[in-house]
């Protein structure tokens, strides 16, 4: 009895020592998935550079609004507008010449105005995307490429070199400006020369005619002298 009692016991213990190695292994199995999900779950990936420049680009732009109420434009912005601006104003001066030849006048504002908003839009709200409006432009002059980028290059450089020649023009009408106001000095300090030389030769007038006073006045004492004497 005390023999079985013991292998009993010890079948028992090695049962027990088994199923606890069994049970633990699963529960140390069971947690080591759960703690990898954990700790790859609190590791963020790392932004990318344009991910950081939209961060940034969002922020500045935000900061200036609330700042400055002023909303900067972006660069599909800004293109728009040059292609816009370069697309009126090229249409409009081929129009301008066709029609100076035959002796008529150009209605820029007509085409300001009326014609050019009813085609494409407005320069900074164009109706249609600016590769259709490059390839248009392509089409109609050949000074642009038929590719869109390199068309929407040549429309941006027209319009940069359009407003470099008015700033020039603008700059020298200030000059003109400037010396017809020098023009204008320089005849009013003629006038005023003019003017004082004329005083000069009136003051040298009355000092003649007071000197002639005096002579007179210097005779009229001898003459009343001489009659004294001949009395």
């Amino acid at each position: 009895m005390a023999t079985t009692t013991t292998k009993n016991g010890s079948r028992s213990s090695k049962v027990a020592s088994n199923l606890n190695g069994k049970s633990n292994g699963a529960v140390a199995s069971s947690k080591t998935p759960a703690t990898a999900s954990q700790s790859n779950g609190n590791r963020r990936p790392t932004p990318t550079v344009e991910e950081q420049a939209d961060t940034l680009l969002a922020r500045v732009r935000t900061t200036i609004l609330k700042k400055f109420g002023v909303k900067i434009q972006l660069r599909e912005k800004r293109l728009q507008t040059k292609i816009g601006h370069a697309t009126k104003e090229k249409i409009g001066l081929d129009i301008a010449a066709q029609l100076k030849k035959s002796g008529k006048t150009m209605n820029w504002q007509r085409w300001n105005n009326e014609v050019f908003p009813a085609l494409f839009g407005q320069p900074d709200a164009l109706r249609h995307d600016v590769e259709v409006i490059a390839i248009v432009m392509a089409k109609l002059y050949d000074v642009f490429e038929l590719d869109p980028t390199e068309a929407i290059k040549g429309l941006v450089k027209f319009n940069q070199e359009s407003l470099a020649k008015r700033n020039s023009y603008n700059k020298q009408d200030d000059s003109d400006d400037e010396e017809d106001d020098f023009d204008d000095l320089e005849d009013d300090e003629d006038e005023e020369t003019d003017e004082s030389e004329e005083d000069l030769d009136e003051d040298s007038e009355e000092d003649s005619d007071i000197e002639e006073e005096d002579d007179s006045d210097a005779e009229d004492e001898m003459d009343f002298d001489e009659a004294e004497d001949e009395e």
